[in-house]
This record gives structure tokens, sequence and C-alpha cells, in this order.
């Protein structure tokens, strides 16, 4: 399956490192995010209609500690959302620079920024990884069953 767009890779670099006072239990889950963003094939690149680029703009570094989650939260809520199918987040996935490689970054900024706890962030990223996993599986098997 080919891709009919002019986007770019989703796995456009994702150079922000993680800052050093990001909590240990936040590290992998980032960590596997990023590592799934990796294997996707090319997305369309996200423009600034699209919801996933709301994680293109700057933290916010005015937050106070426990206000953090309270506003990250209705963020991924959004895009993630509670009821939305697999289909519809896949959907919603774009690359460049408004796209997943900037939601990693982001995710990245904030949690090391605000020490958010890796178990707050599990449920939500591990259901994203997983529609990119699944994503990347049938992409796989479409591209050698066409040989």
């Amino acid at each position: 399956m080919e891709s009919q767009s002019s986007g770019t890779y989703a796995t456009a670099p994702i150079t922000a490192p993680l800052p050093p006072n990001t909590p240990a239990s936040a590290v992998n889950i980032l960590a596997t995010l990023e590592k799934a963003v990796e294997c996707l094939p090319v997305l369309p690149d996200a423009s600034d209609a699209d919801e996933i680029a709301v994680f293109s703009a700057n933290i916010p570094t005015d937050l106070a500690k426990e206000e953090a989650w309270e506003y990250l939260d209705p963020i991924l809520n959004h895009f993630l959302g509670f009821g939305k199918t697999a289909e519809s987040i896949y959907d919603k996935l774009r690359g460049g620079e408004r796209g997943l490689p900037a939601m990693v970054r982001y995710l990245k900024e904030f949690v090391g920024q605000y020490q958010i706890d890796g178990a707050l962030l599990e449920g939500k990223i591990q259901r994203l990884v997983n529609i990119i996993q699944t994503q990347c599986v049938a992409m796989t098997r479409s591209k050698y069953t066409h040989l």
C-alpha cells in the first residue's frame, strides 16, 4: 500500500532528548512511543488544521506542577478520545513538523518539565502505540503479500 500524499516519513528526527528530571516511569513509555513512530510509513504532513498539530506548540512553562497533568490530560483525551475507534485515531496521525514527531517532542518536554508520572500516561500512550504497531504489522504483511 503506497501513500498518495507527498508527506514525509513520520520518522522525521525526534531530536528532543528527555530532560534529566524525567521520571523513570515515563522514560520507558515515551521510548516505546518513539520506537513505534519510527516504524510508520510515509504519512501526510500535518497542517495547522489537523488535531495533532496542537502538539507542535511550545509547552507552557508557567503551570504549577500540581496542575500540569490537568492541563495535559484533556489534550490527550481530545486526540485519543474516549470511545474513538483505533481506525479513527490512526486516520488522524500525520507526519512532518506538526505531526507525530512534534507530539513525541512535546510529550518529552512536558513530562520532563513537570515530572509527570508515567503511570498517568501509560494507558493513553500504550493505546496509541498499539494502534501504530497494528498498522505497521498490517503494512508489512500487505507489502509481502503483493510480491
